[in-house]
């Protein structure tokens, strides 16, 4: 994945400088430490909801180098199996990058809604969210 570059939408990008800025020093209120880490959650939830919606405008969040091999890359693979059906899809960095930024895409609001727009702080609202 050291190759390959992550984007968000441009329109969702202050969606993730909102949830992750001052996160070290607010872990109760901004629990995701990384766009990385956010973007993997908004992934998994735009899969889980089936709300894949592809990139209008993008911008550069990250580089590949920091999903890590042997936790998010499976899960990465396994994200852009759903979508396209193809195992031959998960071989290819870029393709799996690309399926998977259509996933972000369409979670991140689900993200946002379910941790900042509901009753409890977003820390325990992201807990429950895991848990159901």
């Amino acid at each position: 994945m050291s190759e390959v570059r992550i984007y968000v939408d441009e329109e969702v990008h202050p969606i993730y400088e909102e949830m992750v800025s001052q996160a070290a020093k607010n872990a109760e209120n901004k629990p995701f430490a990384t766009m990385k880490d956010l973007f993997m959650v908004a992934a998994c939830l735009g899969a889980k909801h089936n709300r894949y919606k592809p990139l209008n405008s993008r911008r550069e969040i990250f580089r590949g180098t920091v999903f890590k091999e042997k936790t998010d890359v499976p899960i990465l693979a396994a994200l852009a199996y759903q979508q396209a059906q193809d195992i031959e899809v998960m071989s290819d960095a870029k393709k799996v990058v690309e399926i998977v930024q259509g996933w972000a895409n369409g979670g991140i609001h689900l993200v946002r809604d379910e941790l900042l727009y509901q009753p409890g702080g977003p820390l325990y609202n992201l807990v429950n969210m895991v848990l159901d």
